[in-house]
């Protein structure tokens, strides 16, 4: 049961330091200077989206790929690596912990972004074929109307939706190809609904018909007005 319980907490130390890497308020910084903190731009988040809002797509596609494997990168661990394993239950905790680390960074002061690529890549890990599907959600959401906002919730409930049933139906056909474990199924429900959470001004913006569309620039407002 210790070793259990050391595991365990080793693998969210671990996977929150991994989860707090801010690729997004360091890539501004590279292109911008020292002294510029993309946080207090666009919707003052660290996330691809405002990258690409404020910075531009290939500023964007880096981050995208960094937050990405920032989920990867830990659930991995705590799925091959036999002291993170955690009798099953490290994936829960180090897609927990990456993903607040990601919304919650250490390095900066605890403000990052809505942690929409890094918890996907947990659930890459969890579930291919999840994953696959809510891809196809998110994107399809964000073409047809533009809101990346949208997509992100809208693929946030896929996963939600899909982490029950394959949890479900691998309980009642053991054999089943796209089965999840409780502790994978666990994370498929509360880590998006931690991302749906994170998205609430979004949702509200959404709701008022104020929220920026995909491409809309982002008005760069100065760091002294927004403190």
């Amino acid at each position: 049961m210790f070793n259990i319980i050391g595991s365990l907490v080793t693998t969210a130390i671990i996977a929150y330091l991994w989860g707090s890497i801010p690729a997004g308020y360091w890539m501004g910084q590279i292109i911008k200077g020292k002294d510029y903190d993309i946080r207090d731009h666009g919707s003052k988040k660290i996330g691809a989206t405002n990258v690409q809002r404020t910075l531009g797509t290939g500023p964007a596609i880096i981050v995208l790929f960094i937050d990405l494997s920032k989920g990867i990168g830990p659930a991995l661990l705590a799925t091959f690596v036999p002291f993170f394993y955690g009798s099953g239950w490290g994936i829960l905790v180090a897609g927990l912990a990456a993903l607040l680390g990601h919304c919650f960074p250490i390095f900066i002061g605890f403000k990052g972004g809505r942690g929409v690529l890094t918890g996907a890549g947990v659930i890459l890990v969890c579930s291919p074929l999840s994953f696959l599907i809510t891809a196809i959600t998110t994107i399809g959401t964000i073409s047809i109307w533009r809101y990346v906002s949208l997509g992100s919730i809208v693929g946030c409930v896929t996963g939600i939706v899909l982490g029950i049933v394959f949890y479900l139906v691998g309980l009642l056909h053991p054999g089943f190809f796209a089965a999840v474990s409780l502790p994978q199924m666990l994370y498929m429900l509360i880590g998006p609904a931690l991302i749906i959470l994170f998205h609430r001004d979004n949702i509200g913006r959404l709701l008022a018909g104020k929220e920026r569309k995909l491409g809309q620039k982002a008005e760069n407002v100065p760091a002294s007005a927004t403190k």
